[in-house]
C-alpha cells in the first residue's frame, strides 16, 4: 500500500544578525568620543586652567632663572594646550641636562623634573680653561667664570674650539682616564677626593695626589689595595716630593726617581 502524504516542509527560523548590536555599540562610542571632544575644547579656552604657577625640581647646575626664561611663554597658555614635547625638547637643549618630565598639575601648575648629567673630570684646554665632562665624555656647559665642582683635571691638549658642550671628546688617553676614575670611585671611593690631576704618557695613566703633590701610576688589579699600601708608604718611607710610584706589581709599592 502506498504512502500518499506529501512531506511535510520543515520551518525554518530566520537567523535574526547582530549587526544592529555592532551599529548600537559603533554609535555608542562616537557619542562618549563627541563628549569627551567636546568637554576638552570646553575645558581648553577656560581662563581658570591658564598656567600661573611653574614648579621645577631637579636642577643644580642649570639655574632656575634660565629655565623659567624657558618656559615663560607657557604662563598664561591653557595647561591642556601646552605642548609637552616641545618644553622638553627646549629644556633637554642643554647639555647639562639628561632627561626631562612635565606634567601638568590641575588647575594651573606645570611641574618640570629634570635630571642633570652629573660631571665626572675637567678637561684643561690649551688655553688654560677648565670644560666639565661626564661619564661618557660629553662636554657640559660651565655656568659662570667660578669651578664650583671640584673635580680631577686632565690635560689632552686640546684647544678651546674642540671642546664642545654637548659633544663626546673622542679621545683614547680619555677613555683610558675615564676608566680608571670610574674605577677608582666603584673600589676606593675614599681615595677620589684626593686626586688633583690625571694625565697620560705612552698610553700609561697617571695620577697626582692632591695632597703632596706626588705621581702614582695606578695598578688595574686590587686597586683598593694598591692604594692602601702607597698610602703606608707615603707615611712610612723615604718618598721624595718627585717621586713616582707605580702600583702595577702586585702587593708592591715601586719608588721610582721622577724627573
Amino acid at each position: 500500500m502506498r504512502d500518499n502524504k506529501l512531506p511535510t516542509k520543515t520551518k525554518t527560523r530566520k537567523r535574526r544578525g547582530n549587526s544592529r548590536y555592532f551599529v548600537f555599540f559603533l554609535l555608542i562610542l562616537l557619542g562618549l568620543a563627541g563628549l569627551g571632544f567636546g568637554a576638552y575644547q570646553l575645558l581648553s579656552n577656560v581662563s581658570w586652567l591658564n598656567v600661573q604657577r611653574l614648579e621645577i625640581s631637579g636642577n643644580s647646575a642649570v639655574a632656575d632663572s634660565l629655565l623659567r626664561a624657558i618656559l615663560q611663554p607657557y604662563v598664561g597658555q591653557n595647561v591642556l594646550r601646552v605642548d609637552k614635547a616641545r618644553i622638553i625638547a627646549e629644556v633637554g637643549g642643554f647639555a647639562r641636562v639628561k632627561s626631562v618630565k612635565v606634567r601638568r598639575k590641575l588647575f594651573d601648575t606645570l611641574q618640570i623634573r629634570i635630571t642633570e648629567r652629573a660631571p665626572l673630570l675637567y678637561v684643561k684646554s690649551l688655553e688654560g680653561d677648565l670644560h666639565p665632562i661626564d661619564e661618557e665624555g660629553m662636554v657640559l656647559e660651565l655656568f659662570g667664570s667660578v669651578y664650583t665642582e671640584n673635580m680631577p683635571i686632565v690635560d689632552l691638549l686640546m684647544h678651546n674650539s674642540a671642546l664642545v658642550s654637548g659633544q663626546k671628546i673622542k679621545n683614547s688617553a680619555l677613555d683610558k682616564v675615564l676608566a680608571m676614575h670610574q674605577k677608582i670611585i666603584k673600589e676606593a671611593p675614599d681615595f677620589a677626593p684626593n686626586i688633583s690631576e690625571y694625565y697620560t704618557i705612552d698610553n700609561t695613566v697617571y695620577i697626582i695626589d692632591a695632597r703632596n703633590g706626588l705621581r702614582l701610576i695606578p695598578s688595574e688589579k686590587n686597586l683598593a689595595k694598591q692604594l692602601s699600601r702607597y698610602e703606608f708608604v707615603r707615611d712610612n718611607g723615604d718618598v721624595g716630593p718627585s717621586s713616582i710610584l707605580d702600583l702595577r706589581i702586585d702587593s708592591q709599592v715601586v719608588v721610582k726617581a721622577g724627573g
